[in-house]
């Protein structure tokens, strides 16, 4: 379903099944500890990156047991929905989202054109999908004179959703990215804040990433283990690690239970540390 007839299926530009299987998870744990308040019973969640992958597959789904038609990759334009694609203009290209009729007609007003919402082929969704063509020649001949980045701010507030498509740099540096605080930097640090808006408990970035076994002997000091354990367990990794990149370390934990470690180390045995 991604790409088009000239390029075939096509690669996702972002891991999105993967942080989808991420979210699923912490949404299931949630729903899990939902549920443990009424019957006061833990349970096991079983998450896989197919499952969440099918559950990604909409609309084409849908449409799939709708008409039994098997979905094909449409690129840019949404299957079903009318203006929903992306457009170039005298600046930038823009990506346009019209998914009513109403915002269509707003659509229509913005760029001059109110001429075309009372056009029969393009009454409705239905026949804006029949029409898809020539309401897609149409729509470029209008916008061709526009600047696309004050054209989107135009119809976002309007109620039309739109944007201008940015490349990477760009957005990163975009006014709303800022007014959002989507990038965040502390200390040597810098990377994409949290998505996640509280109004109480704001969240942000804290502290840096660790350095690698930074916080090493904090954990294991957290585990009940002493300074010299501590550096007998670096000493037996440093002078005790076969040549093979993977290998086990077995030790009971101050409690006395059995631990087993497989960890595969791609730096020179010498510069790990546990």
């Amino acid at each position: 379903i991604n790409g088009d007839a000239s390029t075939g299926p096509m690669r996702l530009g972002t891991a999105i099944v993967d942080m989808g299987t991420g979210l699923y998870s912490a949404i299931g744990i949630l729903m899990a500890l939902h549920e443990r308040k009424t019957s006061g019973i833990g349970q096991y969640l079983d998450m896989t990156l197919y499952d969440c992958g099918m559950a990604f597959l909409h609309p084409h789904a849908p449409n799939f047991f709708l008409n039994g038609n098997r979905p094909k990759g449409t690129g840019n334009p949404h299957p079903n929905l009318v203006p929903y694609d992306k457009y170039p203009t005298k600046t930038c290209e823009i990506f346009i989202a019209s998914g009513n009729n109403g915002q269509f007609r707003k659509l229509c007003e913005l760029i001059g054109r109110p001429d075309m919402a009372d056009d029969p082929r393009f009454a409705n969704n239905g026949e804006r999908n029949i029409n898809r063509v020539a309401l897609t020649l149409a729509l470029a001949e209008a916008f061709k004179e526009q600047d696309g980045y004050e054209l989107s701010i135009r119809l976002i507030n309007n109620g039309v959703p739109a944007g201008p498509v940015l490349p990477v740099d760009e957005s990163m540096v975009a006014p709303h990215t800022l007014h959002r605080e989507m990038v965040t930097e502390l200390d040597w640090y810098k990377g994409i804040g949290t998505p996640i808006k509280f109004s109480r408990t704001k969240g942000g970035t804290r502290r840096p990433p660790p350095k690698f076994a930074q916080h090493g002997d904090e954990i294991l000091s957290g585990l009940g283990y002493g300074k010299d354990k501590i550096e007998e367990l670096k000493k037996a990794l440093i002078e005790g690690v076969p040549c093979d990149p993977y290998f086990k370390v077995q030790a009971t934990n101050p409690t006395g239970e059995f631990w087993m470690v497989k960890r595969k180390f791609t730096r020179e045995p010498s510069k790990v540390f546990l």
